[in-house]
């Protein structure tokens, strides 16, 4: 199906329905669910350059919703492998690996695939790893100190240890060799979106807003680093 006829589709369910945009098909899907395409930009609206991210630190963007925040990481090395994963409900599918010139760039949901577990502005409960772990025994790894579930960002967020059943979703980047700028596209794995925004309902409309955060993210997702997004990053 193109792009065209699944967002007429989408549109056609969301005039029925009252639950977000594209959720309906897309809650529960292992395969690429496709939203729109967005370039990733600094605070200032800038393209990000992949060359430019560092290997140091994390950084957050919010996509597909307004709501929904995201990992982007360089792993400092190459992730050009394709890893077959499995998501909670037992759907495989293909992890596609990193992006950019070194294809050492990531990107996966930062809501817990456990408990749903997300950052806040205050705190963060789940983390990206850049020094030694005590829990995975060593760096660059994606930890959740709620329950202790570990996930590799290497090898498509799948789990090293730990509670949950599943991946971390993964974000579908599309790289600009020429430009050396990076779009989000879609969003594949396990997806978590109705759950998330049922748990914190509450939470969420005090943020942003009655009805914001089911919002569909269109034309740019600003990036941030991780440190200026949350005061304090638990690790573990």
């Amino acid at each position: 199906m193109d792009r065209r006829s699944f967002i007429k589709i989408c549109s056609a369910a969301a005039a029925t329905s009252s639950v977000a945009p594209c959720l309906i098909r897309q809650t529960q899907a292992a395969e690429l669910a496709t939203f729109e395409r967005v370039k990733l930009v600094d605070a200032q609206g800038l393209p990000i350059k992949a060359s430019k991210l560092s290997s140091s630190s994390a950084y957050l963007f919010n996509y597909p919703y307004a709501s929904t925040p995201n990992f982007l990481i360089n792993l400092g090395k190459p992730a050009d492998h394709a890893d077959q994963l499995t998501d909670a409900n037992g759907n495989a599918y293909a992890w596609r690996g990193g992006v950019g010139a070194d294809k050492s760039i990531v990107a996966y949901s930062a809501i817990c695939a456990h408990q749903l577990s997300y950052p806040s502005k205050d705190v963060s409960l789940i983390t990206y790893n850049t020094g030694k772990s005590q829990m995975a025994g060593r760096a660059g790894v994606i930890t959740c100190c709620s329950h202790n579930s570990v996930y590799d960002p290497a090898h498509g967020a799948k789990v090293l240890s730990g509670p949950a059943a599943g991946p971390l979703s993964a974000v579908a980047l599309e790289y600009d060799a020429a430009s050396d700028e990076i779009y989000a596209t879609g969003v594949y794995g396990g997806l978590l979106f109705d759950d998330f925004f049922k748990a914190y309902k509450s939470q969420l409309n005090a943020e942003l807003g009655a009805g914001k955060a089911k919002e569909i993210v269109t034309a740019t997702a600003q990036v941030v680093p991780f440190g200026d997004y949350t005061k304090t990053a638990i690790q573990c």
